[in-house]
């Protein structure tokens, strides 16, 4: 099972309601992470071992640039869903993910698709 990270834009009330489906979850609040700069939010989950989710596009570009072999990441793209409908579509994710991918990966989730690629990635997003 993934243990998650919710970035800052994500609402608070979105790790509850993951936690009610069994997912280790923090909020980067809970962190103590309000506020910080990506690079952080990403040294973050790398020594706690989580996902990193966002709907940031930022945290890929950093990946990307750096060449980071880690933390895995999830940008959650054109959601516009109430948060139990974003809990729901981050654990069909999650469990699409774990059956296709092993190791370390950067997905892009819509409603429609989900498009991952393995760590570490090097071309512009």
């Amino acid at each position: 099972m993934f243990r998650l990270l919710l970035d800052e834009n994500l609402p608070a009330q979105l790790a509850v309601l993951l936690r009610a489906r069994g997912f280790d979850v923090v909020h980067v609040r809970e962190a103590g992470l309000r506020s910080a700069p990506d690079d952080e939010i990403l040294a973050h989950a790398v020594v706690e071992d989580r996902v990193c989710i966002t709907l940031d596009r930022d945290l890929h570009r950093l990946l990307a640039e750096t060449g980071a072999e880690a933390p895995s990441v999830i940008l959650l793209r054109n959601v516009q869903l109430t948060p139990t409908q974003t809990a729901a579509l981050i654990q069909a994710a999650l469990h699409q993910i774990s059956g296709q991918m092993t190791g370390r990966f950067a997905a892009t989730v819509t409603p429609r698709i989900i498009r991952t690629r393995r760590l570490p990635i090097r071309s512009n997003l």
